[in-house]
């Protein structure tokens, strides 16, 4: 009974010692994830072709929007966009001008892990739109006195939003990519005015909202850096 005590003890130091050594190891010598350096890969210069549906769909609406981003390690894209719209609209009761320019800063985080050169992601961006618009011949019909036309002066107005969007990004050719996203943007400040609303923001849309959803297509071409790293 003496000896079988001894052996169990013994086996239990033996087992508790190398139990504990083992996490001396674990704790000495958890190997450290390799950080990745971050480097410019490439930059994108895209036009937005889905502007040119203003043609069938927005007659009233001549819009132009570019972008370009930054490629970082194929993971970050710094991003600046920017365009310029004008609207003329001719009615039986007013006719209505609104011309201006937009610019957006941000940055989108690329989701995939196993195409790199690709992209499927989220984005964020701060908007910021300067335009004026006026409106004439306007009619205002009353009952009790005669038809009378009358203008509003033009006024110019500085709108901020803030942008999210989800889209994908394919290379169709060599540097050559084809992009899609959906946008969701919310009015901060400058666009509410009670005797005149924007009909149009540029680069936020309809001047009544609050929220505005949208979409933009996008052709690309990639200027390539550092292929090799």
């Amino acid at each position: 009974m003496v000896r079988f005590s001894y052996i169990f003890s013994l086996i239990f130091l033996v087992f508790f010692s190398y139990y504990s050594y083992g996490q001396d190891e674990d704790t000495l010598y958890v190997p450290q994830k390799e950080k990745v350096p971050l480097v410019l890969k490439g930059m994108k210069v895209g036009v937005n072709v889905g502007r040119f549906s203003d043609y069938l769909f927005k007659p009233e609406r001549t819009s132009y929007e570019a972008s370009f981003d930054f490629n970082i390690s194929n993971k970050y894209f710094g991003v600046i966009e920017g365009g310029f719209s004008e609207i003329s609209i001719e009615k039986d009761n007013y006719d209505y001008t609104s011309e201006g320019s937009f610019v957006k800063a941000g940055v989108d985080f690329n989701m995939l892990k196993k195409y790199p050169s690709d992209y499927f992601g989220i984005g964020v961006r701060l908007g910021r739109a300067s335009f004026k618009h006026s409106a004439s011949n306007i009619i205002y019909n009353d009952i009790h006195w005669p038809i009378q036309s009358f203008s509003v002066d033009s006024k110019s107005y500085t709108t901020y939003w803030l942008e999210v969007s989800l889209g994908i990004k394919g290379e169709l050719l060599k540097n050559v990519y084809f992009g899609w996203s959906a946008l969701i943007r919310v009015g901060i400040s400058g666009r509410k005015d009670e005797q005149f609303q924007p009909y149009d923001i540029p680069g936020f849309g309809k001047g009544e909202s609050t929220v505005n959803l949208g979409a933009n297509y996008y052709i690309y071409y990639q200027i390539p850096f550092n292929k090799n790293k």
